[in-house]
């Protein structure tokens, strides 16, 4: 008994209902189809109850391959196991228990009750509404494939297979959440993924004690070595091949039932300024545009800072011409640099966030027309300098050339502190803000796999994929070996 209610099989048909019925507390989405079978010469009746919930199963389904053969079924026996071998569809599973009857109906399960019988019979009749496959949004390239993830959990698992058509894929699932019941999918090479960080991301997994999981972003807080630190330690993308080959190199992928968004682990601090050209392009290509975010990068977290030092602190490093030249364009600005600065600064993040909330053709508006008619009136008001304006747009640009959204935003919220470092310390406040931030990053693991490893390899030969350099295809002939992989080796040596 659970709520007053009956939860053990009944033999009577009559009863099994009321306490379904109760179960859901009269839900309308609850579908009963009850039905007699009889036998011609014997006169054996079967009566029975097809039940589904309405949204989730498959109609078509049920009625072509549960219902349509019931009703023209003449029972010999009407047990449940003559009942099974009439229903023409592929999964179909027996139990004595009422709870997983229950658990099966509401994920979208058509299940028979026969009277005089303490068995039920569990067909799978998936058939909600969902969106198809389509082109990553958020992380669009121009070349390669343009499918990605959507919100159904066995069609992400199926895109990955046919990326990986191995015997030895393993797809674990497992549940998250104690109402929601999500569906969790574990996904790694057997013979390749070290089986200590298997454990370790499943024992994470099983620490999730939350009524209810909506996105796979929720895990990271259980998931991720140091959940205070700004910086991603677990990877986050929509893309099926980005996510398949990091499967194919020891990683272990998660999914979860209703988002599109895959998490893998473990990651290092360069592989959040990789993009998914830079497995499509010639390898000097690709080497050059990560010199350029680099740079972007510096730029992003640096740049006002380094105007607010200079200006306030160290006019003497500046050229006379450039410093007579941005003392006359502040003339009349009624704050300090470091003010001025933030003012600026909070009205870019401002438009950025109103840009992102509102419908997309007026979001697009709102931030070129925003930023345009905003700015321009700031300057001739004389609330900022036009340098300033300057700078904090070419900061904005780094920001968007970052691949990974994570890492952008922990460089957007980090160049606030830092802006008040070099306001009162000046380009020494700049050097220990960066000092902080290397420390902190030094001492950051993802799943026992240090942040910064990238930088510090045992052998250079093992540098295959750096923030710098990316080694040709037909060169990187081993796996990461900060990975600790069973097999080191991916593929033969070119001849």
């Amino acid at each position: 008994m659970r709520d007053g209610y009956q939860f053990s099989l009944d033999k009577d048909l009559s009863r099994n209902l009321m306490s379904i019925k109760n179960s859901l507390h009269g839900s309308a989405e609850l579908i009963i189809r009850e039905m007699i079978a009889e036998s011609d010469v014997d006169s054996v009746q079967c009566r029975m109850a097809v039940l589904y919930m309405d949204g989730l199963a498959d109609r078509l389904i049920i009625n072509e391959y549960i219902l349509q053969p019931l009703l023209a079924w003449k029972p010999v026996t009407g047990s449940p196991a003559e009942v099974s071998g009439k229903i023409s569809t592929g999964a179909i599973l027996r139990s004595n228990s009422m709870e997983e009857a229950l658990e099966h109906l509401i994920n979208s399960s058509t299940i028979i009750l026969i009277d005089g019988f303490e068995e039920v019979i569990i067909i799978c009749t998936e058939g909600w509404e969902h969106r198809a496959v389509s082109a990553p949004a958020t992380e669009s390239s121009i070349l390669g494939p343009q499918d990605s993830f959507n919100e159904v959990l066995r069609v992400n698992t199926a895109l990955l297979r046919r990326r990986i058509k191995d015997s030895r894929l393993v797809v674990a699932t497992e549940h998250a959440g104690k109402r929601s019941k999500t569906c969790v999918t574990v996904m790694y090479l057997e013979d390749v993924v070290n089986p200590k960080m298997v454990d370790e991301v499943k024992r994470r997994l099983d620490e999730f004690d939350g009524d209810m999981l909506v996105d796979s972003s929720q895990l990271a807080e259980i998931l991720e070595d140091q959940p205070w630190s700004p910086f991603p330690q677990i990877a986050y993308t929509e893309r099926v091949d980005r996510t398949a080959a990091a499967i194919m190199e020891g990683r272990v992928a998660v999914l979860v039932d209703g988002t599109p968004f895959a998490l893998y682990m473990p990651i290092t601090f360069a592989e959040t300024m990789f993009s998914n050209d830079d497995y499509y392009t010639k390898f000097y290509f690709a080497t050059f545009i990560r010199w350029i975010r680099v740079l972007a990068l510096i730029i992003a977290l640096l740049l006002p800072s380094i105007y607010i030092a200079v200006s306030s602190f160290h006019q003497e490093m500046v050229p006379t011409e450039l410093m007579i030249m941005m003392a006359a364009n502040r003339t009349g600005v009624p704050f300090p640099t470091l003010v001025e600065a933030f003012l600026i600064e909070t009205t870019f993040e401002l438009l950025r966030e109103a840009s992102i909330r509102m419908p997309g053709s007026f979001g697009q508006t709102i931030g070129i027309v925003g930023a345009l008619v905003i700015g321009q009136a700031a300057v001739q008001a004389n609330l900022i300098g036009p340098v300033l304006t300057v700078i904090v747009s070419f900061t904005a640009i780094g920001s968007f050339v970052i691949p990974s959204y994570q890492s952008a935003l922990a460089l957007r919220m980090l160049r606030f502190p830092m802006m008040i470092l070099a306001g009162t310390m000046g380009l020494f406040g700049i050097i220990v803000g960066c000092s902080l931030i290397l420390i902190h990053m030094v001492r950051i693991h993802s799943f026992g796999i240090p942040y910064m490893t990238a930088f510090t390899p045992d052998k250079l030969g093992e540098i295959d994929d750096s923030l710098l350099l990316k080694k040709p295809g037909f060169l990187q002939l081993r796996r990461p070996g900060f990975l600790k992989p069973q097999q080191m080796v991916r593929r033969s040596k070119r001849n």
